[in-house]
C-alpha cells in the first residue's frame, strides 16, 4: 500500500517515527511537509497562512497537487493548521482514496478548528475528551489512538542502569519545551533542594532561576537515550491543556528504561506496567516527596524502571500504533481479541 503523510520532517517527530513504521510493516511511505519547496521558513509561512485566507487556500492546493501527483492509497495528514481545501482538493482528485487525520496535540493546540471544519473521512486523537466531542457532539468518525515511541530510535543503552546514573550524575532530568508552565513547576523543584538538569527547547519568559540550569541542547537519537537511562528520575509534567491524555515523552522515556515520575492522568491506568500511584504526582508536593523517596531507593527505581520497559516494548510501540490504525480504518485484518480491545477501551 503505498501512503502518504503530511507533517513534519523534524528529527524525532511523530511523523517521521509513523513513516519508519509504515514502512517497516511492508507498505510504501512518503513525507510530505509543507516546508517543502517554500521560499520562505516554516514560521514566516505558518503566520501569513494563520491571517491571509488567499495564501492559507494556495499552499493548501499546492500541497493536495503534490500528494495527487503520487497517487497514494492512504493519506494520513498530522499538521492540523491547513486549510480545508487540502481534502476538498484530494476527494475531487482521488476518488475513495481514505484521508486520516491524526491529532498528537492537547485541547488548547487546535488553532482555528481546521481539523473539524474538514471533512476527514477518520479522525484520531490521543484524548478522550476530544473524541468524545467529535464523535459524539460534531457527529464525526473520531477514535482513540495514543501515541507510541520508535524502538529503533528510542533503545535502552547496553550498560547497567546503576552504572549509567553514576557516569551520567543526574538527580532529576526535565526536557522538552520550556514554556512558563513547565518553568514554574521546575522552579518548585528547585526550591525544595531538587538538584535539576534542563534540556530541549527555551520557550518565551524564561526566568533566570530556571535559565541558570537550562543547558540549551535538544535531545535526540543516541545522547537523548544515553541521559534519559541515566537520569536517576526524569520529571515529565504534561502541558497543562492534556485533560486525561499523555505527551510522546511518556512513551518515549519508558521505551528507553529510564525512570519516570509524571503527572497523573486517567489514560496511564491503561498505560502502565506498574502501578499508577507509585510512578505518578497529584501535587508539585507530591511529586518532591516522591523524587526524595526514590533518589534514596536506586534498587526500587531501577525494578520499576525494568518493568515498565518490558511492558512498554510489549504494547506502546509505533509499529503496534499504526496496526491499530489500518485496523481501525479496515486496511489490515483484525483479530477477535484485538476487535474487542478497540471497541473497548481505544474507543471508550
Amino acid at each position: 500500500m503505498k501512503v502518504v503523510i503530511v507533517g513534519s520532517r523534524l528529527i524525532d517527530s511523530l511523523e517521521q517515527h509513523l513513516c519508519d513504521s509504515f514502512r517497516v510493516l511492508g507498505h510504501s511511505a512518503s513525507l510530505l511537509d509543507i516546508a517543502d519547496g517554500l521560499p520562505v521558513s516554516s514560521k514566516i509561512n505558518y503566520w501569513v497562512s494563520r491571517f491571509v485566507e488567499f495564501y492559507d487556500r494556495a499552499i493548501s492546493k499546492t500541497i493536495a497537487d503534490k500528494i495527487i501527483k503520487l497517487r497514494p492509497d492512504l493519506v494520513v495528514i498530522v499538521y492540523r493548521y491547513l486549510h480545508p481545501i487540502l481534502v476538498e482538493q484530494l476527494k475531487k482528485q482521488l476518488g475513495d482514496v481514505l484521508i486520516v487525520q491524526m491529532n498528537p496535540d492537547p485541547l488548547s493546540n487546535l488553532e482555528k478548528q481546521q481539523i473539524i471544519a474538514t471533512d476527514f473521512d477518520y479522525y484520531f486523537s490521543k484524548e478522550p475528551y476530544i473524541v468524545d466531542t467529535l464523535r459524539h457532539k460534531a457527529g464525526l468518525n473520531a477514535h482513540y489512538l495514543p501515541e507510541g515511541f520508535n524502538q529503533r530510535i528510542h533503545q535502552k543503552p547496553p550498560i547497567e542502569k546503576a552504572v549509567a546514573e553514576w557516569l551520567t550524575d543526574i538527580d532529576v532530568l526535565v526536557f522538552g519545551n520550556l514554556y512558563a508552565y513547565r518553568a514554574r513547576m521546575i522552579e518548585q523543584l528547585m526550591r525544595a533542594g531538587v538538584k535539576v538538569k534542563v534540556y530541549g527547547t527555551q520557550g518565551p519568559y524564561l526566568r533566570p532561576e530556571v535559565s541558570s540550569i537550562f543547558q540549551q541542547q535538544y535531545l535526540v537519537g543516541q545522547e537523548k537515550n544515553r541521559l534519559l537511562y541515566g537520569a536517576k528520575i526524569v520529571f515529565n509534567n504534561f502541558h497543562y491543556a492534556e485533560v486525561s491524555s499523555v505527551n510522546q515523552k511518556y512513551f518515549e522515556i519508558n521505551g528507553i528504561g529510564a525512570f519516570q515520575l509524571c503527572d497523573y492522568k486517567s489514560t496511564i491506568d491503561d498505560h502502565t506496567g506498574v502501578p499508577p500511584e507509585q510512578v505518578t504526582y497529584r501535587t508539585i508536593d507530591d511529586a518532591i516527596d516522591k523524587i526524595r523517596y526514590y533518589l534514596a531507593r536506586p534498587d526500587k527505581r531501577h525494578e520499576l524502571a525494568k518493568q515498565q520497559y518490558t511492558h512498554f516494548q510489549q504494547h506502546h510501540t509505533f509499529d503496534q500504533r499504526v496496526t491499530q490504525l489500518l485496523q481501525t480504518i479496515g486496511l489490515a485484518p483484525l483479530l477477535d481479541s484485538e476487535q474487542v480491545q478497540l471497541n473497548g477501551r481505544w474507543d471508550d
